[in-house]
């Protein structure tokens, strides 16, 4: 994940699929956070089905899937915590109090890789 840095997010509304890069995100403990502003569609998209599944890949095919349920959290605690951990997010919101930024907790429930030599995924153990 680190070496690759953007990842795809996919989530659903059980109609419309949406995959989109994703480079503002952290692991704070046992979830992975990431920021998104309240008008994407992923927002209202995980709030009709709050589940969702990240890929980070290299370009020779190596990746890790990681999927779980989601949360939106607009605290501003969660949001200032995300912003300082990614300096990243500093060259997308001012304000981290703004009230169009929200971060996305993932629980994740499965984490999967696979590599290129035999093709075949395997589990991660969760904590």
């Amino acid at each position: 994940m680190k070496e690759v840095g953007w990842g795809l997010l996919a989530t659903t509304d059980g109609k419309i699929v949406g995959l989109r890069p994703m480079g503002g995100w952290a692991w704070m403990g046992n979830e992975l956070w990431c920021a998104t502003s309240t008008s994407s569609d992923k927002v209202s998209q995980l709030k009709a089905i709050p589940y969702a599944e990240y890929c980070f890949a290299k370009p020779e095919g190596e990746h890790v899937r990681i999927s779980g349920s989601c949360t939106l959290s607009t605290d501003n605690g969660d949001k200032l915590k995300l912003y300082e951990a990614v300096p990243l997010l500093k060259n997308y919101i001012e304000d981290p109090a703004s009230p169009e930024y929200v971060v996305i907790r993932m629980k994740p429930d499965r984490i999967r890789f696979m590599v290129t030599t035999d093709m075949a995924y395997k589990d991660v153990p969760l904590a």
